[in-house]
C-alpha cells in the first residue's frame, strides 16, 4: 500500500513538472568521457584519472623493484570509479561512475597479484544489456538526460551503484557499499559479485499509515569495540509533510542481520557520509545539509534535493551505545564527509574530522569541471583538520584547528583520512590523508600527507609532480611495531607523464616511497578500500 501511494505521488508530480520535456540527444562516444570542447590538459595525464577503463583481469603477477617483507601478507581491496559512459550517455558527475573493484594479493612469499572487476550490480548489468545507462537513481544525472518516464523509473529503482567502499562484516562476509542501506556481497578472492542484500529491520513507526522510506545509511561502518559486531546508522525519511523522520543507530552482525540499538526523531534528515565512535559512544555530525523530499520527487536527482543552510548550526547527536541514551548538542556551522578518529580521555570525547565551510566542492566534482584544465582549478577543495572536544557533563563543544609546518604546508588540508587502525578509539598522534590542490593553485597538485596531531612538529608529506595519488591504507609492522608510525602506506598512483599506474609503498615514518610495482593498466580514480590480513 505504501509503495502504491508513493508511486501515485511521484507519478503525478513528475508529469506536472516534466510533461512535454524532451531530452536532447548528443553523441558521447569518446571513451574518456571528455567532450571535444576541452583543451588538452596542462597537467599531463590527469584526464586519465577520470577516464573509463573497461578491462577486467584476475591474478596478474606484478613485480616490485625491491623484495617485499615476508610479513606483508593479505589482500588490499579498493572500490571506485571504472566507467563513465555507455552507448550515447555519460555521467555528469564523477560520483556516479560504474563501480569497479581492484585488489592486490600478497601471499607472503614476496610475490603479488593484481585483479580488477566491475561490480555486477543490477544497474551495471542492465546498462550493458541495453548499451545505455539504465534509469536508476544517481547522485546527479546523465547526458542526454533521462525523460520523464525514465526519471520516474529511476526513483522507483533507487540507488544500486555500490562504488564507494568495501567492508568485512565477518568470516567470508565482504560487502561493497554506498551511502545507502542496500549492499552487494562479493567473493574477496575472485572479486565476483555474489548477491544484493537489503537487510530487513524494524523501525519504530510514526502515527502515519504511510511512514518511512528506509534507504539512507553510511559507506563507512565502524567496529563496535569489544564485540565482533559493527556500527552504522539508518535514516528513515518520512514522506508525509509535517511528520517527523528518524535516525537509528544500528548494530551490524552480518550483511543480512542488523538490529536497532536506539532511534530518535528529527524534523529533517541530514546527509551524513560517515560518523565517529569511541569505546562507549557514537557521535553523529548532523551538518545542515538536509534532504528535501519535495525536490527529490520533482527532480529525481539527489544532488539537487539537498538543502545547505549556511547560517544554521551543526547538531551533534552523542549516543551512549550500551544504554541508547541520546544527547543533542550544537556547534558552529560546518560540513564534513569523513571522520578521522575519536577517543575518550579524562571524561571528554575527542573527535577529529576533515572539515569544510560548505559542501560546494561536492557539486564541483562534475565531469565538465574535472576534465577542464581551467575550471578544475577555480573551486576550493581544501579540507581543514578540526579537533572537537565534547564534554557531556556540561554539554559543551569546543573545536580547534592545527597549524602547518614548512616541511608539509598542506598537511592540515587532508581528507580521505587513514590512521594506524591499532589506534582506533585510542589516543593517537598521526593522521594520514590526501591533500588536493596542495599548492593552493592546481587541483592536480596532490600530496599524501602525515599530520602530527600531538603538535610535536612531525608533519611530513610525499608528492611527485604529475603523479596523482588516492587514499592510502596503513599496514602496521608485525606486533604493531615500536612506534605508532611503524608501517607502510599502500596506495595506487597514476603517473601522468608516463600514462601508467603503479602501486606505491610509502614508509609511514619517513614518508618516502621505498617500493613500487607497475600495474598492467591505468587505474582511474578510486575512493576507499582496506587491507585484509586474513584474506588471500
Amino acid at each position: 500500500m505504501k509503495k502504491t501511494f508513493l508511486c501515485s505521488i511521484l507519478l503525478f508530480q513528475l508529469f506536472i513538472q516534466y510533461l512535454g520535456v524532451v531530452a536532447t540527444s548528443k553523441n558521447f562516444g569518446n571513451s574518456s568521457g571528455k567532450s571535444s570542447e576541452f583543451k588538452e590538459s596542462v597537467d599531463p595525464g590527469f584526464d586519465l584519472f577520470f577516464a573509463s577503463n573497461d578491462r577486467e583481469v584476475e591474478n596478474v603477477p606484478i613485480y616490485f623493484k625491491n623484495p617485499l617483507p615476508p610479513w606483508i601478507k593479505g589482500t588490499l581491496i579498493r572500490n571506485g570509479l571504472g566507467r563513465y559512459e555507455i552507448g550515447r550517455r555519460r555521467f555528469t558527475h564523477a560520483f556516479d561512475a560504474f563501480a569497479k573493484l581492484l585488489s592486490w594479493k600478497f601471499p607472503g612469499n614476496g610475490t603479488a597479484f593484481f585483479s580488477t572487476k566491475f561490480i555486477q550490480s543490477d544497474f551495471y548489468k542492465k546498462s550493458i544489456q541495453v548499451n545505455d545507462i539504465a534509469p536508476y537513481l544517481l547522485f546527479e544525472t546523465v547526458e542526454p538526460e533521462f525523460n520523464v518516464f525514465q526519471r520516474f523509473e529511476a526513483l522507483l529503482r533507487g540507488i544500486d551503484n555500490m562504488n564507494v567502499n568495501v567492508y568485512k562484516f565477518g568470516e567470508n562476509d565482504v560487502a561493497v557499499l554506498n551511502d545507502f542501506w542496500k549492499v552487494y556481497t562479493i567473493d574477496p578472492t575472485s572479486l565476483k559479485t555474489r548477491t544484493s542484500i537489503t537487510p530487513s529491520i524494524h523501525v519504530p513507526k510514526s502515527p502515519s499509515a504511510f511512514t518511512f522510506l528506509n534507504f539512507i545509511s553510511s559507506a563507512h561502518p565502524l567496529p563496535e569495540m569489544g564485540t565482533p559486531h559493527h556500527l552504522s546508522y539508518l535514516s528513515s525519511v518520512n514522506i508525509i509533510p509535517g511528520m517527523k523522520s528518524r535516525i537509528s543507530l544500528v548494530r551490524i552482525k552480518s550483511s543480512e542481520e542488523r538490529e536497532i540499538i536506539t532511534s530518535w526523531e528529527v524534523d529533517r534528515v541530514p546527509y551524513m557520509h560517515s560518523f565517529a565512535a569511541t569505546k562507549n559512544y557514537v557521535v553523529f555530525f548532523a551538518c545542515p545539509y538536509f534532504i528535501n523530499v519535495k525536490k527529490m520527487v520533482r527532480y529525481a536527482i539527489p544532488e539537487r534535493s539537498l538543502d545547505w543552510e549556511q547560517e544554521s548550526p551543526t547538531i551533534l547527536y552523542v549516543v551512549h551505545i550500551k544504554s541508547g541514551k541520546v544527547v543533542t548538542m550544537m556547534t558552529d556551522n560546518v560540513f564534513m564527509m569523513h571522520q578521522i578518529n575519536a577517543f575518550e580521555r579524562d571524561g571528554v570525547i575527542i573527535v577529529d574530522i576533515s572539515a569544510y565551510p560548505n559542501p560546494d566542492f561536492v557539486k564541483n566534482l562534475e565531469m565538465k569541471n574535472l576534465l577542464d584544465p581551467v575550471k578544475r582549478n577555480q573551486f576550493n577543495t581544501r579540507a581543514s583538520v578540526r579537533r572537537y572536544t565534547i564534554t557531556l557533563n556540561t554539554q559543551t563543544v569546543v573545536w580547534k584547528t592545527f597549524r602547518d609546518t614548512e616541511t608539509a604546508p598542506c598537511a592540515s588540508a587532508l581528507d580521505l583520512p587513514t590512521i594506524n587502525e591499532i589506534y582506533r578509539y585510542r589516543p593517537y598522534c598521526f593522521a594520514y590523508g590526501v591533500a588536493l590542490k596542495c599548492n593552493n593553485v592546481s587541483l592536480s597538485d596532490i600530496a599524501i600527507v602525515k599530520k602530527d596531531l600531538c603538535g610535536r612538529g612531525r608533519d611530513k608529506m610525499w608528492k611527485i609532480a604529475n603523479h596523482y595519488a588516492v587514499e592510502a591504507w596503513f599496514i602496521p609492522e608485525p606486533g604493531g611495531g615500536k612506534y605508532e608510525d611503524d608501517g607502510y602506506l599502500v596506495l595506487p598512483v597514476l603517473n601522468g607523464e608516463a600514462k601508467s599506474s603503479y602501486l606505491a609503498f610509502i614508509d609511514a615514518r619517513s614518508m618516502e616511497m621505498v617500493n613500487s610495482a607497475e600495474i598492467p593498466m591505468i587505474v582511474p580514480f578510486n575512493l576507499h578500500g582496506r587491507f585484509f590480513d586474513d584474506l588471500l
